[in-house]
Order: structure tokens, then C-alpha cells, then sequence
């Protein structure tokens, strides 16, 4: 299973041959290096929500026209948002590499009066998606978890680290999104701590580096 980070909370998945593309958005859109990034051959794109830092429009429309056939995944909010691009997304799968995981989005009031529609996903069986949702009480037979370590002006890495704390069946391993907004001296420090914490809960947290390919 290869993970590529490309910066925030955009993933991109490969496992056998096929490609799947996580949370599009306009933090990752910024980056020069996810710009080069090449596109083409995607087999699916999944969305958790449609807050900008998950999909931006910009983003949709070149992956729309390097990886034309892709299948695209969401909350039916999304879908609906999509379809102002050309896009006929799905908001159920019937691909047992995708699956739908009931939950979420954290809360934000009183910083937003509207929560988003928020699905969180089970990549191949193995990997899960749990988008910026810290509620999760179940890996889903997970053997790696993508959580939101930050959330900016919602969440916090304690809020994080009480979810996987709190799960009934936790997953082998941790790897981190949702932080671009952290300096690097400040997501180094927490990524040594998450570490630490994640060890009492025999988890290995392992560091993702921006646009870097990791076999995990």
C-alpha cells in the first residue's frame, strides 16, 4: 500500500494497480509541488464533505480532465456540488474498495452555524478515511487510519488522540492530516508527541511527508 500526502488532508491511495484520490482541496491546490503532481490514471476520487480545504473547484476540474473516467464519491451535499462542474459523483457504492462509514463532521459552532454533510470512507478494506470526524468509536477493521491530528478552529490533537483512546478495535496504524496550518516546528513537536501517545495504545503513528510516496 502506497500513501502520498499532498499537504493538508489530500491523499492519494494506490493499492494493486488502482488509484484513490482523497479530499481534493484548496490547501493542497496552493502547493506548487501538488500542481506538477500528475493526475492522470485515478480510478476514484472520495470526498468526506464539501468544506473548500476538501474540495476545491479548481482542483475537481484538472482531475476531472486528466483521469476522465474516475468515479466520484460523496455526501449527497456533494454530489449535488459536483454536478455544477460536469461531474456525476455518487453519494452509495457498490465497490467493495469503497465504503461508506456513517459520521461526523466535528462540531463547529459557534465559529460556522451549519454543519456539513460528513462521510468518512474504508479505503480497500484496510485503509480508513475518517475525514474531520474526532467521534469515531470503531476502526471498521482498519488496518490504517488517516485522521484530522488538527483541526484548526474545531478540534484539537487531544480531541484526536481520545478518539483513538476510545475505539473499541484501533487500527495498526496513524498517519496525519488536516495540518497544513501548523508551522513545521510545530507539527514536528506534535507528530513526536502523537508518537509517544499513540504508543500507549500500541499504534504506530507514522509521519507523512508533503508529495513524498510512502509504502506503509
Amino acid at each position: 500500500m502506497n500513501i502520498t500526502k499532498l499537504v493538508h488532508s489530500c491523499l492519494l491511495i494506490e493499492n494493486d494497480g488502482k488509484k484513490v484520490l482523497v479530499d481534493p482541496g484548496i490547501y493542497s491546490w496552493q502547493n506548487d509541488k501538488v500542481k506538477n503532481t500528475n493526475f492522470s490514471d485515478i480510478s476514484t476520487v472520495v470526498i468526506t464533505h464539501n468544506h473548500p480545504d476538501h474540495l476545491n473547484h479548481e482542483f475537481a476540474k484538472v482531475i476531472m480532465q486528466a483521469s476522465p473516467d474516475a468515479k466520484w464519491y460523496g455526501t449527497q451535499e456533494t454530489v449535488d456540488g459536483l454536478k455544477e462542474l460536469g461531474i456525476d459523483g455518487l453519494a452509495t457504492s457498490e465497490d467493495q474498495d469503497i465504503e461508506f462509514v456513517e459520521s461526523e463532521h466535528a462540531d463547529l459552532s459557534p465559529w460556522f452555524d451549519k454543519q456539513p454533510e460528513h462521510t468518512s470512507y474504508l479505503i480497500f478494506g484496510e485503509v480508513l478515511i475518517s475525514g474531520d470526524c474526532h467521534t469515531l468509536t470503531s476502526s471498521y477493521g482498519a488496518r490504517i487510519l488517516a485522521g484530522a491530528i488538527n483541526g484548526g478552529p474545531w478540534g484539537a490533537v487531544v480531541g484526536f488522540s481520545k478518539m483513538i483512546e476510545s475505539m473499541s478495535d484501533r487500527p495498526k496504524v496513524v498517519v496525519p492530516v488536516h495540518d497544513w496550518h501548523l508551522n513545521e516546528d510545530a507539527r514536528n513537536a506534535i507528530y513526536i508527541k502523537l508518537s509517544e501517545v499513540m504508543g500507549k495504545f500500541d499504534v504506530e503513528f507514522v509521519a507523512l511527508k508533503d508529495c513524498v510516496i510512502q509504502e506503509i
